[in-house]
Parts: C-alpha cells; sequence; structure tokens
C-alpha cells in the first residue's frame, strides 16, 4: 500500500491545494440522528470566497512572541545578484508570527517576491468559477465509482466518516476534485490556516508595498496539474488513507509543522523519500505522481532561480518546504549546476 506519509506532504508542495478550499462541499453527517443521515445535493456545491485578507497584516507584524527558525538559503550570481531562498508551508498558525527578521529582512531587501502562484487571485470570480464548473464530469451519468478502484472508494468512504461526511455528496465529482476535500479536512480540525501561509502572507505584504511579484508556476498551471493526474494516481491516494484516524492525520501535521518551523529539513527529506510499499499496479501512478508533483517542477523552479542569478534584481524565492530537500531537490539541483548555496544562520534576539 501507498505510505501515508507522502500524502501530508501536499501543505509543503502545492500552494493551491490549500489555498482554494472548498466550501460547503457535500453533505456532514447528522450524528444526532442516523448514521447515514440525509447529505445537501452536489447542485449545492460551492467554492469559497472568503476575503483574502482575514488578518490584519500589521497585528500578524507586531504581535506574538515567535521564536520560529524555518530554512534560510542565498545565492548569488556572478553579477553579485542574491537570490534568498525559503521554503513555505502554506499553511501556518497565528502563533508563528511576527516572522523572524532573518525572513523580514529578505523581503525588504528584495526587488521581487517569487512564488508558486498568487494567492491572492484565488478568490477571483473568474477562478473560481472555472474551478467549480470542471469538478464534475461532463456526462451526468459518469460517477466516481467509475474512475477509482474499489479498494480506494472503500477507502475513501471511510476515510470521510471520520469527518463525518458522506460519500454519496461526491460521487459525481472527478477524482482531484475529492482529493482537493480530503487534503483540507485535517487542516481544518487543526489550528493551522492557509489563510496565514507564508507565501500568503508574504504576498499580501507585496501587493501592499507595490513590490513586484513574480509566479513562477501560476495558479491555472497547479489547478491543470492536479486536475489531469490519471485515475490511478488517485486510486492509489484514496488508498493510502485506509486505516488513517484523525489523531493520526492531526499529529502528522503537528510534527510536519515543527519541522517546518525549525529548519528541519532531514524531517521533510524523509517524509518526501518515504518508502513506497504498493502492488505492481501502481509502479507507473508512483512514477507519474513523483515526477508531476515533485522532480518536474523542481527544474522547472530551479531554472527560475538561475534565470534570477542572471538578471539585475535580488530576489524573495518562495516555494514549498518539500520542492528545497533531497538529491533532485532545489537546493542539490542548483548546487550540481556550479552555484554556491549558503545556509542562513539565525542570530539570537
Amino acid at each position: 500500500m501507498y505510505t501515508n506519509k507522502k500524502r501530508k506532504l501536499a501543505v509543503l508542495c502545492a500552494a493551491v491545494m490549500t489555498s482554494v478550499i472548498l466550501g460547503s462541499c457535500g453533505g456532514e453527517k447528522d450524528d444526532s440522528s442516523s448514521k447515514k443521515a440525509d447529505v445537501s445535493v452536489p447542485e449545492t456545491v460551492t467554492l469559497s470566497t472568503q476575503k483574502d485578507e482575514p488578518y490584519e497584516l500589521t497585528d500578524l507584524d507586531t504581535t506574538g512572541e515567535s521564536d520560529i527558525t524555518p530554512a534560510i538559503w542565498t545565492v548569488k550570481g556572478e553579477n553579485g545578484t542574491e537570490v534568498t531562498l525559503t521554503g513555505s508551508m502554506h499553511a501556518l498558525k497565528k502563533s508563528d508570527y511576527p516572522m523572524p527578521n532573518e525572513i523580514r529582512s529578505a523581503y525588504e531587501k528584495a526587488d521581487v517576491l517569487a512564488v508558486e502562484a498568487d494567492l491572492t487571485q484565488s478568490g477571483s470570480i473568474t477562478f473560481q468559477s472555472a474551478m467549480l464548473a470542471a469538478m464534475y464530469y461532463d456526462d451526468t451519468d459518469d460517477k466516481l465509482s467509475n474512475h477509482i478502484s474499489d479498494n480506494g472508494y472503500k477507502a475513501l468512504e471511510k476515510y470521510l466518516d471520520l469527518y463525518s461526511l458522506d460519500i454519496s455528496s461526491y460521487s459525481n465529482m472527478r477524482p482531484w476534485a475529492v482529493y482537493t476535500v480530503v487534503e483540507n479536512l485535517s487542516l481544518a480540525k487543526s489550528d493551522l490556516s492557509g489563510d496565514m501561509g507564508l507565501d500568503k502572507y508574504l504576498l499580501l505584504k507585496a501587493h501592499s508595498d507595490d513590490k513586484e511579484i513574480y509566479e513562477v508556476e501560476g495558479l491555472e498551471f497547479q489547478f491543470d496539474l492536479f486536475a489531469e493526474l490519471s485515475d490511478d494516481v488517485y486510486s492509489m491516494l484514496f488508498e493510502s488513507r485506509e486505516n488513517r484516524t484523525v489523531e493520526n492525520d492531526l499529529s502528522e501535521l503537528e510534527e510536519l509543522h515543527q519541522a517546518w518551523a525549525s529548519g528541519d529539513l532531514d524531517y521533510i527529506e524523509k517524509a518526501s523519500n518515504e518508502e513506497i510499499e504498493t502492488d505492481d499496479k501502481y509502479a507507473a501512478a508512483i512514477e507519474e505522481y513523483q515526477s508531476k508533483i515533485y522532480t518536474n517542477r523542481n527544474k522547472v523552479m530551479t531554472e527560475s532561480v538561475e534565470n534570477f542569478l542572471k538578471g539585475d534584481k535580488n530576489v524573495l524565492f518562495v516555494v514549498g518546504a518539500a520542492h528545497y530537500a533531497g538529491d533532485e531537490g532545489i537546493i542539490s539541483l542548483l548546487e550540481k549546476d556550479g552555484y554556491t548555496v549558503e545556509r542562513v544562520e539565525y542570530n539570537p534576539d
């Protein structure tokens, strides 16, 4: 069976997964009555249209006593251009703010903020409408159960039940849309919020400061990325939910947050490279997932960094922390190309 460890890294590798939250997505069970209570019909599914700035930036910048030390690196081009690299966790706690001086200083001296995607645009009517329209099969007779394995469907049903949700509410939705729901269930029960992810916070500041923003991928690319993964990939991902508990989910999220907050790249690398136990039938799906979600994107991100190093602007480069880890991560790829990447040491206050 595909390991559960890989699943929890979505919060470190794809901004769109924690920024585009499906709201009122299907039926919540009424535990006060029957176990299989009435659920809302698919037509009532809506998408979040919450305000992009739920917290005042000044409040996040000036309150709290955060002592986090997320990993930061610097790399310089031949002409003296400096790119500061840091890994984002796309959902954070309010207690993680204010950000440490090292991150705030990197932001202030940067001419450009580079991110996976401009998350402040995820609430636009255009994007939300396009996503909502693509959630369902064009053929109204088509169903989720036609596209994922029997074991995947059963595991998904059991997993949704943990969160008092009924699988029948998702029967006409495409696997990627259901996966988006599933990825956010434990997040919604935790004290982490996509509204306070590092990239979202910096993007709000950049828009307020009229700082140049560069999207390495963009929301549309990430949306297409997950929409175009094969049914076998989603069967594998749903099967990985078997034997999960809410407590497991919340514990692993907290471990991941602690690793990010302390700059523990070894933990992130271990989680990224956890051995996969699965039937041979999923060998191609594993390769597809690994290459599309990590390997290919890491190469493109590295190319973006190297292009900045050839330019004349200082850049703060912020992408999911999982993209920096391992032999195929951004740091290793830059070093293989001859760049010297230096880890920033935090200065105690």
